[in-house]
């Protein structure tokens, strides 16, 4: 994980700088490497092999040394490119999922969720109050198909997980803790579909090991307050 912060941090560093910089730069990059074959490698391979240095030799070291220097900084600009392609996927990625999250339809129902369901230490309780009300029934489907669309994302890796993951774990964490126990009781009464919902039980479980890394201090009940935004 710290290696692809590093890098990621790197490739931000390189994309903010001006593009003659950055050529600039891989220029530099590709002389160090012909300076370095030339003066140090190229020399001490001889001597080893016994082969006499004479100039077409060291011109052939440099021509080769050239060539990967070359190789090198193209490999720099075309990962560049790529990075910067896989980051403009991620911004339509996260601004399509941010707008089904933040939709009008989605936030009406987790708010019923949230007041409507009742906050109670025995599962079947929320189950009973669930499945006796068809408004209840309707609002947890439609909250439960899109958490299981955004663990299907994130399964897929089209996404950057742990960034998502704890953008989504606050939302998801929460809603979890209502309709968690009749995801797991639908589960039971259906013997034959064993993938049900497996998308969002994993990502639930994933934000809840999120949360529990990196927020250790929070407090661990969560409160349902009609009074709070």
């Amino acid at each position: 994980m710290q290696r692809n912060l590093r890098r990621k941090l790197e490739m931000r560093f390189l994309k903010r700088l001006p593009t003659v910089t950055v050529l600039i730069l891989v220029g530099l990059f590709s002389l160090s490497l012909c300076c370095l074959w030339v003066g140090l490698v190229f020399p001490i391979v001889a001597y080893l092999s016994a082969i006499p240095v004479d100039t077409w030799a060291v011109l052939e070291g440099l021509s080769s040394a050239a060539a990967l220097a070359f190789a090198v900084g193209a490999g720099i600009v075309v990962l560049m490119e790529l990075d910067a392609t896989v980051d403009s996927r991620n911004l339509d990625i996260y601004r399509d999922m941010y707008e089904k999250l933040m939709s009008e339809e989605e936030v009406k129902a987790r708010k019923f969720i949230y007041q409507q369901i009742p906050a109670s230490g025995d599962k079947q309780v929320i189950i009973d109050a669930v499945l006796s009300d068809d408004q209840a029934r309707k609002y947890v489907k439609q909250v439960l198909n899109l958490i299981d669309y955004f663990g299907f994302l994130i399964e897929q890796e089209w996404v950057t997980v742990d960034e998502v993951i704890g953008w989504m774990s606050p939302i998801v964490v929460k809603v979890w803790e209502k309709i968690g126990p009749v995801v797991e009781y639908e589960r039971s009464q259906r013997p034959e579909e064993p993938d049900y919902y497996e998308a969002a039980i994993r990502l639930a479980e994933l934000c809840r090991k999120w949360r529990d890394t990196n927020l250790r201090d929070r407090q661990i009940e969560i409160s349902f307050n009609n009074e709070r935004l």
